[in-house]
């Protein structure tokens, strides 16, 4: 876009300077041509500086159209950049919303991963306790018979 801006703005300084020019020249011819009307010298010069003024004003218009429709074709762009920059962004938020979705699940697993270590170990513990309740009352419990029986015979 650059390079178009500064083709833009030489073609416009090089309009300025052939305009200052040509200005003074028509108004010379101008007042020769007013005083004298029947030299056609006179009326040459000024038909030509007339002629170059005009051309100029044609050269600007034209150069001024040109950056009217660019700044059009830019301004479409602009657009459909702008659109597709808001359906990314609503995609990113969906996405994030999503990530945020898996995070949670995520967290929630190691959550419910580690609170079942925690009841297996509790069962586990559990469960050598009553292992080792029902070996020491089997063993108390023999002891006792043993007893019983010594004591009945």
């Amino acid at each position: 876009m650059e390079p178009q801006a500064n083709v833009f703005d030489e073609k416009i300084k090089n309009i300025t300077k052939s305009f200052f020019s040509a200005l003074d020249d028509f108004k010379k011819y101008y007042v020769y041509y007013n005083k004298n009307p029947e030299v056609n010298e006179f009326q040459n010069y000024f038909a030509n500086s007339k002629g170059q003024l005009q051309g100029l004003n044609s050269d600007i218009f034209l150069a001024t159209n040109n950056i009217q429709q660019k700044i059009k074709d830019l301004d479409s762009e602009m657009h459909v950049t702008t659109t597709k920059l808001d359906d990314e962004k609503e995609l990113n938020d969906n996405l994030l919303m999503l990530v945020n979705r898996i995070k949670t699940t995520q967290d929630g697993s190691a959550i419910m991963i580690e609170d079942a270590k925690d009841e297996y170990n509790i069962q586990y513990y559990k469960n050598w306790e009553l292992f080792i309740g029902s070996i020491i009352l089997m063993g108390v419990s023999i002891k006792l018979l043993k007893n019983y029986n010594a004591a009945i015979k």
